[in-house]
């Protein structure tokens, strides 16, 4: 390796760290809300707007897929209390293919906003779904 690509190589490795961090932490997580142990990341974004009926917030997503019970990760989601948060809504409901859970948090002074949906689909594979949002000009960070 030359003394220049040594550098070069360096950067790129702490770029690609700071991207896994920026896009939810290098283990998965969307802010608070931990990975289901085993989740696998397939799709991952960031917007502004209304979501999940929460207000105008920069937000971050995460999906996920795994292979687990459906009640192991409804359970796992349904057990987080982050202090200092509330849950605004919880439904669970059966679908055509099979059942889906969602959560939704909000710290006391509704600046921040979490949603958590678990869905259950054909074949035994479990999609969950996380969204963190923020009003004001700060985008999420981890």
């Amino acid at each position: 390796m030359s003394g220049r690509t040594a550098p070069v190589l360096q950067i790129a490795a702490l770029l690609l760290a700071a991207g896994a961090v920026a896009c939810g932490g290098a283990r998965g997580e969307v802010g608070i809300l931990p990975r289901y142990p085993g989740a696998e990341i397939i799709g991952q974004g960031e917007y502004q707007g209304r979501a999940f009926g929460f207000g105008p917030a920069a937000w971050r997503r995460t999906d996920y897929t795994v292979r687990a019970p459906y009640e192991r990760v409804r359970d796992f989601y349904a057990g987080l209390q982050p202090s200092d948060w509330s849950s605004t809504f919880s439904n669970e409901m059966r679908k055509d293919a099979g059942r889906r859970y969602d959560r939704y948090l909000t710290d006391a002074h509704r600046r921040e906003f979490y949603a958590i949906q678990v869905q259950e689909e054909l074949g035994g594979l479990i999609r969950i779904n996380l969204a963190w949002g923020r009003r004001g000009d700060a985008t999420p960070t981890p």
